[in-house]
């Protein structure tokens, strides 16, 4: 509730200093001057929606009477509906419009001169085409209103995204929620979808963590606090109505316990933590074992470094992205995965795919990456022979970016084993390599921009690789994933705060059920 209360606070003061700051240059007695802007697909020639971006030599922002807002600072923007137009003092401004990953940004500065009309026809280009490909994008973690969510998605280029109406925040529930008698999948047009009845759970410090709960048909009602019921409760439910589960970090306490438990249908890699404006150092409560992870630079690594460990325990994961806009500072869409489907676009179709695993999470690069030809998602077979042949398999990655890329990197089963130092401006960057394979495993590709405020990369859903009845498990790793759920099994042991002892011991049972798993995994021998 605090995040809430907090957000419309900034929301009330932004929006009055902003009125104040237009009244006061209004008293001045100023002729001002107006700007009409048209904002065009230069592809095409057509209008389109986008978000802006317009600012004074102060830095003040200026808004269009009557356009979709969205403040969080340093986040202020508006949507361009193919055109707006507002009166200005003389003066010159910033104008920067953006639609979302695959476009260049159009940036201008303008001086508008007292009673003076000045026509901007701003001309947007595609650098990168994902639809023309087979590829659509979602933003899975998403806050915003959802009456403006057509809006939205047009403006940002967006497939897909879910909204999250019902949050629950460590034990108070916001409901934003439509009515309960609108159909829960809502059509912009042939290409853009959302959904108005999803949920997130949301409990952390001592609570399990936050889990995304999508494509719902009806609300879930959340009963309980910030220790019970254990996540698995609202999982299950939605499940039940063919929905989908969003582990938005895979570093919060009871993230491997879902996986082991089959409760997660996909896993953030580029999440809310990574902004615009730079990188969030909070978010997740597993052991950080590694300094990197603590710093902005390093901290991608943490999530990766957990997500490898579950792939060597042989779960089939598939990579999403979520920026939590609504809350934080970035535009919906500014993270998102992308899902290969190149039958007809749908929501659950979208939805089967990414399960699947035909997906790249990014907020920058476009990512791609074959193995034998297969792409994110499938597996490469292979029979085992009386001679125990060794296979050569040929993994080929390609990145494209607007940023300057800095490398590229292929890992089989978490090590790198192909990494490409881009040289200096590079925007287009491929691996090849042929390696020999003779037990079951994986690889995926990631991909790295030169840093700057912030961090921008991109990593693919993993390509598998059997060979033969091998289970390609790494005993190591599934005997590090035993000890994180002892040590969660000690923690809420522990820990007071239970209303019931009820409680206490079904949070238990749920990492005390996922060790036995990962302890069978241990097991496992690996050919």
């Amino acid at each position: 509730m605090k995040k809430w209360t907090f957000l419309a606070a900034v929301l009330v003061c932004f929006s009055a200093s902003n009125t104040s700051a237009q009244r006061a240059v209004r008293l001045r007695n100023q002729i001002w001057g107006h700007l009409l802007v048209t904002t065009i697909d230069q592809a095409t020639g057509r209008k389109v929606d986008a978000r802006c971006y317009l600012t004074d030599a102060s830095g003040h922002g200026w808004t269009p009477s009557g356009a979709i807002t969205y403040v969080k600072p340093p986040e202020s923007d508006f949507i361009d509906a193919g055109s707006f137009e507002i009166e200005l003092p003389p003066g010159t401004y910033t104008l920067r419009i953006e639609r979302g990953t695959e476009y260049r940004p159009y940036l201008r500065q303008l001086t508008i001169k007292g009673g003076e009309i000045l026509r901007e026809k701003a001309e947007l280009s595609r650098w990168f085409n994902m639809n023309a490909r087979g590829w659509y994008s979602g933003d899975l973690h998403n806050h915003r209103n959802w009456r403006e969510m057509p809006e939205i998605l047009l403006s940002e280029d967006l497939n897909l995204a879910p909204t999250i109406t019902n949050w629950v925040f460590i034990s108070r529930t916001i409901s934003l929620q439509p009515p309960a008698n609108m159909s829960a999948i809502r059509r912009v047009d042939a290409t853009h979808v959302y959904s108005i009845y999803d949920s997130e759970i949301e409990r952390n410090g001592e609570g399990p963590g936050a889990i995304d709960l999508l494509g719902l048909q009806k609300p879930i009602e959340f009963y309980g606090y910030g220790l019970a019921p254990p996540n698995t409760t609202f999982t299950t439910q939605t499940h039940k109505q063919g929905g989908y589960v969003d582990a938005e970090k895979i570093t919060w306490r009871d993230g491997a316990a879902l996986v082991a438990l089959h409760q997660v249908d996909s896993i953030g890699l580029v999440y809310n933590s990574f902004s615009p404006y730079g990188v969030e150092l909070g978010g997740g409560t597993i052991s950080q074992n590694k300094a990197v992870y603590s710093t902005p630079g390093g901290r991608m690594y943490w999530a990766m470094d957990v997500y490898y460990r579950l792939l060597n325990c042989g779960f089939k994961l598939a990579v999403s992205a979520g920026t939590a806009s609504g809350v934080k500072p970035s535009p919906l869409g500014y993270n998102r995965v992308y899902v290969y489907l190149p039958g007809t676009f749908s929501y659950n179709g979208w939805f089967h795919a990414l399960k699947a695993g035909h997906s790249f999470a990014t907020n920058g690069p476009m990512l791609f990456l074959t193995v034998n030809g297969h792409e994110p998602g499938d597996t490469v077979q292979f029979f085992t022979d009386a001679r125990n042949t060794t296979r050569l398999v040929r993994v080929y990655s390609e990145v494209y970016s607007l940023g300057p890329i800095a490398r590229l990197e292929i890992l089989w089963k978490g090590r790198i084993v192909k990494q490409v130092i881009a040289p200096p401006d590079v925007h287009k960057l491929s691996a090849d390599i042929t390696i020999p394979i003779n037990h079951t495993g994986w690889f995926v590709a990631r991909a790295f921009e030169k840093p700057t405020e912030t961090v921008h990369f991109a990593h693919t859903s993993p390509v598998y690789v059997r060979v033969g009845d091998d289970p390609g498990i790494v005993p190591e790793d599934a005997k590090y994933m035993m000890r994180l759920m002892q040590q969660e099994v000690t923690f809420y042991q522990n820990l007071a705060g239970f209303r019931t002892i009820a409680d206490q011991q079904a949070i238990i049972a749920t990492f005390k059920r996922a060790q036995v798993i990962y302890a069978r995994l241990a097991m496992s021998k690996t050919k």
